[in-house]
């Protein structure tokens, strides 16, 4: 009972204390009770101890000792390479010997069922090695891991049929440490379901576990397992097959500098006497017509109105926003990504039944549609919470900008 109690608290403690990162593929949530998939699974479980004499592959000629377990996962994405997995295992195991090391019979088989719980982090190596690419759909990972197992084994007499010796009984399980091991794949089959294959070794605290003391100090059994997860809180919405419309992706341009107009100097008009009709300009004479000798003494008439200063000057529209705001730092409501761009802002907008206009980008690999444009973070997350009751937008969230630029979801 102090071994489970142990075990319960370290897992506690893990999961309170894990801090994501800016689900395998996709943008991730930056909330604790974000990035969580749930997976089920099932293969053949293989035992090695006493009561197997073969080392790397078991006995199937005349005794297959090929037994099968099933698994469920709880999982959370820490980073797009770390991740956190909490998994039970339950299924059975078998082994026979018929001679001991010496060449004198044995004629002993064991069966049991086990019960498994174990918290384990995966390492995606993919992602780890050759840095994270969100078009990638095939995975290496290993992990690595601690937990609690729990067995019931019967041991029998091959020629009699007659038990002869256990470990455990049906209300009280053997409990040992266990630390499971191993290497696995998936494929990123849909934008939330992952398939996956996976094997693992798994040893036990133990030398008893085919109720057998001898050789081994350790018992182990490994499992190979068959899975399908479930991303539950996946960040990036599925492709759309109800628009259709393609529209090239909006690239907005870095802000400038205003350009400065330099003063252009231009010669000072000649004054005129009104009392002469000719009067010499740069060496050529002038002349006046009767109206332009009305003229107000000391001034000629000319086309050019006068230009005066707005003593109010207003700050320029930087280029990279939507008319309404002049902040340095910005933000604005994401509502969808794509992959692959094909829709256009103006069928984006209609498939939500919006009534704000949508913006189209590119940035990080996706094609990202936004609404709105706010300076105050308070005031977009309160939109961003009255647009996600509809049922389609519930995944929409806050991005922000600085100068122009979205900060980055996957920082280097």
């Amino acid at each position: 009972m102090r071994k489970i109690f142990l075990f319960l608290a370290l897992l506690g403690f893990l999961l309170d204390s894990g801090t994501s990162f800016s689900q395998t593929q996709g943008v991730l949530s930056k909330k604790w009770y974000g990035n969580w998939s749930v997976g089920v699974g099932g293969g053949p479980t293989i035992f090695y101890g006493d009561l197997n004499p073969y080392r790397i592959a078991p006995g199937i000629s005349t005794f297959n000792e090929i037994k099968y377990a099933g698994t469920f996962s709880l999982i959370r994405q820490l980073s797009h390479v770390f991740a956190l997995r909490g998994q039970a295992l339950y299924g059975e195991l078998y082994s026979v010997r018929k001679n001991y090391s010496n060449g004198a019979p044995m004629n002993q088989y064991f069966t049991g069922n086990i019960l498994e719980y174990n918290l384990n982090t995966t390492i995606n190596f993919s992602n780890l090695l050759f840095r994270y690419k969100p078009k990638r759909i095939f995975f290496i990972y290993g992990t690595v891991g601690i937990g609690m197992s729990n067995w019931i084994t019967k041991k029998t007499d091959l020629v009699t049929g007659q038990p002869i010796g256990g470990s455990g009984m049906s209300k009280n399980w053997t409990t040992e440490w266990v630390v499971p091991a191993g290497l696995g794949a998936y494929f990123n089959i849909y934008d939330k379901v992952n398939l996956g294959l996976e094997w693992t070794l798994r040893g036990v605290k133990s030398d008893n576990l085919d109720a057998t003391v001898g050789g081994f100090p350790y018992d182990l059994y490994s499992h190979i397992s068959l899975s399908l997860v479930f991303n539950i809180n996946r960040r990036n919405p599925v492709e759309l097959d109800a628009v259709n419309a393609t529209m090239p992706p909006v690239v907005f341009p870095k802000p400038q500098a205003p350009a400065v107009e330099k003063p252009v100097n231009t010669p000072t008009p000649a004054t005129i006497d009104s009392g002469s009709a000719t009067k010499p300009l740069n060496g050529q004479p002038i002349k006046l017509s009767p109206e332009q000798m009305q003229l107000t003494p000391g001034t000629a008439k000319t086309d050019t109105p006068s230009v005066q200063s707005d003593p109010q000057t207003t700050a320029s529209q930087k280029p990279y926003m939507l008319p309404g705001l002049n902040a340095d730092i910005f933000y604005r409501i994401q509502i969808f990504s794509s992959a692959s761009g094909q829709k256009s802002a103006n069928s984006i907008q209609a498939y939500f039944k919006l009534s704000q206009a949508v913006t189209k980008e590119f940035s990080e690999g996706y094609y990202r549609y936004y609404i709105g444009e706010f300076e105050n973070e308070a005031e977009a997350k309160q939109f961003v919470a009255s647009i996600r009751a509809k049922p389609n937008l519930k995944g929409a969230f806050v991005v922000k900008y600085i100068n122009g630029t979205r900060e980055l979801t996957h920082p280097n």
